[in-house]
């Protein structure tokens, strides 16, 4: 049976990164979701630490090395202004299986919409080894993710529970994956669109409230897609920025809860006041 072990960055005295999330609280939620979807397909699971708590990097790294993991995964978020999800990942003996977790994450990170600063390293100041601790010393296939920018608008995306546990069921379909493990669908109440915006400009992004009577969430962008659900006049919506535009019109890619299910999908901005 796979073993995988997560460490969540930062908690208890550390809040990490603070800007419009707090990076320890978001680790925790993206991790906890993680860490629900591995074990409901049968996968073994280690964890740092299930609620907020002091937790050192050294209690992380003894922790991942007597657990014993096939693979361990350290989930933070970014500071510093940027934009999109990237990971950090090993230049020792174990580097081509960490690049392939990595890749295999990404692939389900980006289907949220989500943009990828691809997959990157960085080695001490001597140039010998990983510069990070977890990557340098677990004994395992490990891979540091960063989801989102907490200081910045890119944060609009996963400033919500539901948005930071999305990504955290991704992050566990990327891990499936590499372990050759079949994705039965994920536990949560929830419906997925199936077509991804072609453009973002953070400048659309808000909650915005329908004005038609009522108005089709659909799986793609057109009308001739998949419709997904019907929200009522008055219902709010929201968009971070990803649209796809046909004939002039733009078509929001949005999240809306409506009766309890979360649909994430497509409408028309025709009907939608910011």
């Amino acid at each position: 049976m796979a073993k995988v072990f997560i460490g969540v960055g930062h908690g208890g005295k550390d809040p990490g990164a603070v800007g419009k999330v707090r990076e320890a609280d978001a680790n925790l939620v993206i991790a906890l979701a993680l860490k629900t979807e591995l074990e409901r397909h049968g996968v073994v699971v280690g964890i740092s630490r299930i609620k907020n708590e002091n937790d050192s990097l050294d209690e992380e790294i003894k922790e991942a090395n007597a657990f014993r993991p096939d693979l361990a995964i350290d989930v933070h978020n970014n500071a510093g202004g940027g934009d999109g999800f990237e990971a950090y990942i090993q230049t020792n003996s174990y580097r081509k299986k960490s690049l392939a977790i990595a890749e295999a994450i990404e692939k389900h990170v980006t289907v949220l919409g989500q943009r990828s600063r691809g997959m990157k390293t960085k080695k001490n100041s001597a140039g010998t080894a990983d510069y990070y601790g977890f990557l340098r010393n677990v004994k395992a296939p490990a891979v540091i993710l960063e989801g989102f920018f907490v200081d910045s608008n890119d944060a609009l995306g996963f400033d919500v529970r539901g948005e930071q546990e999305a990504l955290g069921v991704a992050y566990a379909k990327g891990i499936l994956d590499y372990l050759g493990i079949k994705y039965t669908g994920d536990g949560r109440k929830e419906v997925n669109a199936t077509e991804n915006a072609a453009s973002c400009d953070k400048v659309l992004s808000g909650v915005y409230t329908v004005t038609a009577s009522s108005l089709n969430v659909r799986a793609g962008a057109g009308t001739d897609k998949k419709i997904l659900v019907a929200i009522p006049r008055a219902e709010k919506v929201q968009n971070y920025g990803y649209f796809t535009e046909l004939d002039g019109v733009k078509w929001l890619y949005v999240l809306v809860i409506h009766k309890g299910v979360t649909y994430r999908g497509f409408c028309s901005s025709q009907y939608l006041r910011k």
